[in-house]
Formats: C-alpha cells, structure tokens, sequence
C-alpha cells in the first residue's frame, strides 16, 4: 500500500487551512453552491457552512480554488463522495434529494399529527 494512502487511512485527509477556506467563502459570498442558504444571514446559517471538494478528495479530487465550493452540512452530506462532471450536475442531485426528504418529512409529519389525535 502506497505511503499516500497508509496516511490517508490512519490520519484522514488534509484539512484546508483557515485562510484557504475562507478564500472560498468569501468567493461564494458565504452562501451554499447548492441549495442557496445564506451563511451571513445568521449565526446559525453561518455555523453550518463547510467547505466542499466538487471532485471529492477521496477520490483524487485536488484542494484546488476551481474545485472547492461553499456548501452547508446538509448538502455537503447529500452530495457526499459521489463524482459528477460538473458542480451543476451535483447540484441538481443535491436538490432533487433535499425536495425527496422535504416531501417524506411532510408526510411522516402528517400522519404523525393523525396518530395523535
């Protein structure tokens, strides 16, 4: 097993310096390439965003400025280690999922409102 990935294993992948990521957020104006949540709208907007890889480093992808995105927590787990060509086709997955688990939360919420009464 190469050196690389013995690294890799034990320690997980490199994390961006402080400066690097805010680089990214200051680029995509603190707001999430994939749903659109405003960072700097409030505290709690700004505590969940993170820095996604459009590539993602597990799978080769650089910490390169052309493929580091904002991304709040949420879409960061949607979109998780999956490839896609482009940052576009990645959003479209993310926001298909989100509107997926919006309408099975709606439902699981109704019929949760119907049990109790």
């Amino acid at each position: 097993m190469p050196i690389k990935q013995i690294k890799r294993f034990l320690f997980g992948p490199p994390r961006l310096s402080r400066e690097e990521a805010m680089k990214v957020f200051k680029r995509d104006h603190f707001k999430c390439q994939y749903c659109g949540l405003e960072g700097m709208q409030s505290f709690e907007n700004w505590l969940i965003l993170t820095i996604d890889h459009v590539h993602p480093h597990a799978r080769g992808g650089a910490h390169s400025m052309n493929n580091l995105v904002t991304a709040c927590q949420p879409c960061n787990l949607i979109k998780g280690k999956r490839e896609y060509k482009t940052l576009e086709d990645a959003k479209k997955h993310v926001l298909a999922k989100r509107e997926e688990w919006q309408q099975r939360y709606q439902s699981q919420l109704k019929a949760g409102a119907a049990a109790a009464h």
